[in-house]
C-alpha cells in the first residue's frame, strides 16, 4: 500500500511539473506572437511609405454615389502641405482639382476662383447631346448647315476651310466641337440643339446655373465645378452606353492638351488670350483620377506648358504613391 501512495505521489508531481511546463511554454509563444505581430506590423508601415508621416492613418473612405471601397491610406498632411507649396510657386492665377475615382478621396487648391471658362464647357455640352442621343431624342448622322451666324474667327479649321454652306453630320460637329476645340462646330451644335435644355441639365447634375453662359464658350467657371463635370463625363463613359466609347475618344484625341501623364488622359482643354489657360482631365492610371488645371495665363509659352506638366507629373506621382495598391 505505502509503495502504492509513493507511486501515485510521483506520477502526481510529474504532472504538476508537466502542466507547469507547458504553461511556460504557452507564454513564450504568446509572446513571441506578440512581438511578431509588432515587428510585421513596423516593416508593413515603412513599406507603405508611413515611416515618416506620424499624421499617416488607415481610414476608409466611401463616395455615397459609388461602391465602397477596401481601405487606403489616407494621405499625410506632409503630402498635401507639398502640393499646396509646389501650387503656391505656381503664383494665384492657378486653380486645382483632383479627385481619385476610386475612393472620392478629394484636394483643391483655390478652387472657388472664378475664370472665364472658354472651351472647356464644350465637353458638357457633348455630354448632353450623347445623353439626348441615348434616347433616341437626337440623330448623330443627322445633317447640318455652315451658315454666316455661325462664324468665329477663334479655335477651329471649319471658319478656315469651308466656305458656308458646307454640311456636316452632328457626329462629325462634335468631334470638331472636341478634339479641334472648333467654335464654329459648338455654335452650330448650339444652334441646332439650343441651350435651354443644356442648362437644365447642368442644374439636373448640380451645377451651378448662374456660371452658365448662352453660348456655352462664354460661361465661367472653376475648379470645383470642372471636377463636377468630369466626374459626369466620367459616370457616362463608364456606363457601357451606345455611344460612351466614341464620346472617349474623342477627348482622348485632344489636339491640344496641356495636361500630361505617363497613362491615357481624356481631356478638354480651353484658352481665351489674357483670360483662360486651362484643362479638365481624366487620366487612365491604374487607379483613375480627375485633374483639373485652371489659370488666368495668356498661354502658349515655354513656361505655360512646362508649368502644367510640373503640376501634372506631381499628382500623377502623388495618385500613384497613396492609391494604386
Amino acid at each position: 500500500m505505502e509503495k502504492i501512495l509513493i507511486e501515485t505521489r510521483r506520477q502526481g508531481a510529474t504532472t504538476q511539473r508537466t502542466t507547469q511546463c507547458e504553461r511556460k511554454k504557452l507564454k513564450i509563444c504568446i509572446l513571441c506572437t506578440f512581438l511578431l505581430s509588432g515587428l510585421f506590423i513596423f516593416g508593413a508601415s515603412r513599406l507603405l511609405g508611413v515611416k515618416d508621416y506620424v499624421a499617416a492613418q488607415i481610414v476608409y473612405i466611401f463616395d455615397i454615389t459609388r461602391e465602397p471601397t477596401i481601405h487606403h491610406i489616407l494621405p499625410s498632411a506632409y503630402a498635401l502641405e507639398a502640393l499646396d507649396e509646389l501650387l503656391a510657386r505656381h503664383g494665384d492665377d492657378i486653380s486645382v482639382y483632383f479627385e481619385n475615382i476610386e475612393t472620392g478621396f478629394v484636394y483643391s487648391f483655390n478652387a472657388d476662383h472664378v475664370y472665364f471658362s472658354a472651351s472647356v464647357p464644350k465637353a458638357m455640352y457633348a455630354l448632353y447631346l450623347y445623353q439626348l442621343a441615348e434616347r433616341g431624342e437626337v440623330n448623330l448622322d443627322s445633317v447640318h448647315e455652315f451658315t454666316y451666324g455661325d462664324a468665329n474667327w477663334g479655335s477651329g479649321i471649319i471658319q478656315r476651310q469651308y466656305d458656308f454652306g458646307a454640311t456636316f453630320t452632328l457626329r462629325e460637329l462634335l468631334r470638331l466641337n472636341i478634339s479641334e476645340s472648333d467654335n464654329v462646330a459648338t455654335n452650330i451644335l448650339r444652334r441646332t440643339n439650343g441651350i435651354y435644355g443644356y442648362k437644365n441639365f447642368i442644374s439636373r447634375v448640380g451645377g451651378n446655373l448662374a456660371l452658365v453662359g448662352n453660348n456655352v464658350m462664354n460661361s465661367n467657371l472653376t475648379a470645383n465645378e470642372a471636377g463636377l463635370f468630369a466626374n459626369e463625363i466620367f459616370a457616362y463613359i463608364e456606363s457601357g452606353g451606345r455611344y460612351s466609347y466614341e464620346f472617349k475618344s474623342l477627348l482622348l484625341n485632344n489636339r491640344f492638351p496641356f495636361i500630361v501623364s505617363c497613362y491615357p488622359v481624356a481631356s478638354k482643354t480651353g484658352w481665351t488670350a489674357y483670360r483662360a489657360w486651362h484643362d479638365m482631365a481624366i487620366v487612365y492610371a491604374p487607379s483613375p483620377f480627375i485633374l483639373v488645371i485652371l489659370s488666368a495665363r495668356d498661354g502658349w509659352s515655354d513656361d505655360d506648358f512646362a508649368d502644367f506638366a510640373e503640376i501634372s507629373m506631381a499628382f500623377q506621382e502623388f495618385n500613384d504613391k497613396w492609391f494604386v495598391d
